[in-house]
């Protein structure tokens, strides 16, 4: 594909996969462009690594808008890192920059521009986890795909946005994670799953936390992963309409 001709987009990396799983899974930066090359989209992306100190942009409008990836971090630590990417993210709210968050990246924006995230008293979400869409929106494609107004992606965390920022509504939602996809107007997308991981990725997760997790979690994610169907390539072009979508 030929990326002279395509958009730019800043892929904020608040973390990696370990270095020496690399080579059978990738980077989270190798997992989004496949995802994204694989609905042969126009978007190229840029990483920038956040998480090892490497400064957002100075202007939002460096790129045409931008994706902030999950971490194993929580986005209410005290990091330097962590917030200069939350006031990136004010910049870009200020600026109406496009701007997607996943998993961590969706508490994030969460976070920085008045919601509340925390860690869940109801524990680890791990597996495949269904979600209803409450409101649909005009980016939403290929609804053919879905379980009637269902989705399933993979999720893997503690932490979750409990309080909805002023100016966003909740469009999807679930029993363990009442604000599943957060949105404002045609700037701000959240979203808690991970459209970017595969079954693999996460069973070999699940596995690398299985004495954390705990039995009973760790057998309904294995479960899910045998027995649910995963949209994650519809998710993914959800996200690249939001970010090309004209203005």
């Amino acid at each position: 594909m030929n990326r002279s001709h395509q958009t730019r987009i800043g892929l904020l990396l608040c973390d990696d996969v370990d270095r020496d799983s690399q080579d059978l899974y990738g980077t989270y930066s190798n997992m989004y462009q496949h995802g994204l090359d694989s609905e042969r989209t126009s978007i190229d992306l840029v990483p920038i690594r956040c998480f090892e100190g490497e400064s957002p942009p100075d202007s939002p409008g460096d790129y045409a808008g931008y994706i902030v990836t999950g971490s194993r971090y929580g986005v209410y630590e005290d990091r330097p890192w962590i917030g200069d990417l939350l006031q990136f993210i004010r910049d870009c709210r200020d600026s109406r920059s496009r701007v997607v968050g996943v998993c961590f990246g969706h508490q994030a924006i969460a976070h920085a521009l008045g919601g509340r995230t925390e860690k869940s008293p109801a524990g680890w979400g791990f597996g495949i986890h269904a979600s209803t869409i409450t409101r649909r929106q005009p980016w939403m494609t290929d609804y053919e795909m879905l379980d009637g107004d269902v989705y399933n992606l993979v999720v893997i965390h503690q932490d979750q946005v409990v309080e909805v920022p002023p100016m966003f509504e909740t469009i999807a939602s679930n029993r363990f994670c009442p604000h599943s996809m957060i949105v404002s107007g045609t700037t701000m997308l959240g979203i808690q799953g991970h459209p970017e991981f595969s079954r693999e990725f996460c069973r070999f997760r699940a596995d690398f936390r299985k004495d954390l997790i705990g039995p009973e979690i760790y057998a309904s994610t294995i479960r899910s992963l045998k027995e649910k169907s995963l949209h994650s390539q519809t998710v993914l072009k959800w996200i690249c309409r939001f970010l090309l979508m004209p203005r």
